[in-house]
């Protein structure tokens, strides 16, 4: 399990270093610290943030408003403003930007949680349409545990297991637990990546070690296999003999 990555935007470093500190301190990991808005664009372009924090008066040409503009016709993740000044003029051309939250400086610890976390969530309903208690962007899974979000790789999970309108998630180290039925999460992965075995199941491919008739083994653990995802299976693996 990854902590979720935050891309600090700021030219006062006494402050960017400030940030980071209480970043690590609730369990985020800092991405990188920029202080130029156009060194901060090639930044997420190379590797975008699961978010960020964007200082809106930057030194340079130009600004925060600048970068937020260059990426929101093809964003990626959540943003959110840092400013000195909460003056109309500057809240009304942030606002425009579309940003997931607005913080006055000087940043407090607690208030860069709630905000982070709201924005996480507001992010998350856009992406999904839907109120569930896991989100999937990019080839990341997102689940809340001990009042904030922590990531997943995809490619980390080994399987899925359904119990009525709640799912298990198994990791090689971890169990996560969301509010979400088997049919709608799946539709958030890749078919390509993972394949329903069995109503309740739903397996990396990768991880299968082997199969029968009835059962689909992931490493030890044995899983149930329908008839109905059989002929699939075996296709799928094209199995000889």
């Amino acid at each position: 399990m990854e902590a979720l990555n935050v891309l600090i935007v700021e030219d006062e470093m006494i402050i960017a270093e400030s940030i980071s500190d209480m970043l690590e301190d609730l369990g985020y990991e800092v991405a990188d610290i920029c202080i130029r808005a156009k060194s901060a664009l090639d930044k997420i372009k190379s590797n975008p943030p699961d978010i960020a924090l964007f200082d809106i008066n930057l030194k340079g040409e130009e600004d925060g408003i600048w970068l937020a503009n260059q990426i929101k016709e093809d964003q990626q993740f959540p943003f959110i403003f840092l400013t000195s000044y909460g003056d109309k003029k500057t809240i009304d051309l942030a606002v425009n930007t579309s940003p997931y939250g607005y913080l006055i400086k000087p940043i407090e610890k607690q208030n860069l949680y709630g905000s982070i976390e709201v924005a996480l969530k507001r992010f998350s309903e856009i992406i999904n349409k839907n109120d569930d208690d896991g989100f999937i962007i990019r080839d990341y899974f997102f689940v809340k545990e001990n009042f904030q979000y922590v990531k997943v790789d995809l490619k980390d999970i080994v399987y899925i297991k359904s119990d009525d309108n709640y799912l298990e998630i198994y990791t090689e180290k971890n169990k996560h637990i969301i509010r979400s039925t088997l049919k709608d999460f799946e539709t958030q992965l890749p078919p390509s990546s993972f394949m329903r075995v069995h109503r309740s199941y739903v397996v990396n491919r990768s991880r299968i070690s082997s199969f029968n008739a009835v059962s689909v083994f992931v490493g030890e653990t044995k899983i149930p296999l329908s008839k109905k995802y059989g002929d699939s299976l075996v296709e799928t693996f094209k199995t000889l003999g």
